[in-house]
């Protein structure tokens, strides 16, 4: 029986027969080749439910052990953040931080799903502050412009660019060095000249990074960058 399954799926030209995956703190994912017929997924998924089910549990157990952080990582600007933790209407006793510290989070909340969003909150507003700006910066640089830039937190991609130039970054770049965030700004921006993947983009990219396919390659990987707090919460 499947009825207590849920899964997403994702089609692939990689992919030549159809495949389980379940991410970490991502759930299952169906991995099909273009021409598999959708019918066939939920037969599929119910012929593998007990290992389904055991690597399901195993991430459960992971994502129950997730504790609150008490420093944030920023790579992309290369901070750190220290994070102290209150309950609503808690006095803070700075005199217990001796210096006191310049880069501190005063986090409020009841319960832990209060706390996490308050972080994600925080690192929202961060990225606001930090993207725009550096993405403006590789605009003026190459000459390649958008028309308007969004900023969310995404769980498939770091960043997009619509028909019309719009372009969307994911807030989760802070974690990620500036390096590669540079990169992933190019990829998008060049996305206004060529929206596609052919070979007059990927020429259009190396003219500008021409190391791009390491980059790529971190991006590959999002667990790598992102906290598990972050990434837990995002896929619940």
């Amino acid at each position: 029986m499947t009825a207590d399954l849920e899964w997403e799926v994702r089609v692939s030209r990689r992919v030549r027969h159809a495949r389980l995956q379940v991410k970490p703190f991502g759930g299952l994912e169906v991995v099909i080749p273009p021409r598999f017929p959708r019918h066939q997924i939920p037969g599929f998924v119910a012929q593998h439910s007990g290992w389904i089910r055991t690597r399901l549990g195993e991430q459960a157990r992971r994502r129950a052990a997730i504790s609150l952080p008490h420093s944030i990582e920023l790579a992309l600007d290369k901070r750190r953040v220290t994070v102290v933790y209150h309950n609503p209407g808690q006095a803070i006793n700075h005199d217990l931080f001796a210096p006191p510290l310049q880069d501190t989070l005063y986090i409020e909340g009841r319960d832990h799903a209060d706390r996490v969003h308050a972080l994600r909150n925080w690192i929202r507003g961060q990225a606001w502050k930090v993207l725009p700006t550096l993405l403006d910066q590789i605009s003026r640089r190459t000459g390649l412009t958008y028309r308007k830039l969004t900023i969310r937190s995404q769980k498939t991609r770091w960043g997009s660019c619509s028909r019309r130039g719009n372009i969307s970054l994911n807030d989760q770049l802070l974690f990620v060095p500036a390096p590669t965030v540079e990169y992933l700004m190019v990829h998008e921006l060049c996305h206004t000249r060529q929206l596609n993947h052919s070979r007059r983009f990927w020429h259009l990219v190396e003219q500008y990074c021409p190391g791009y396919r390491e980059h790529e390659n971190r991006l590959a990987q999002p667990q790598d960058w992102v906290p598990e707090w972050f990434l837990a919460d995002l896929y619940r």
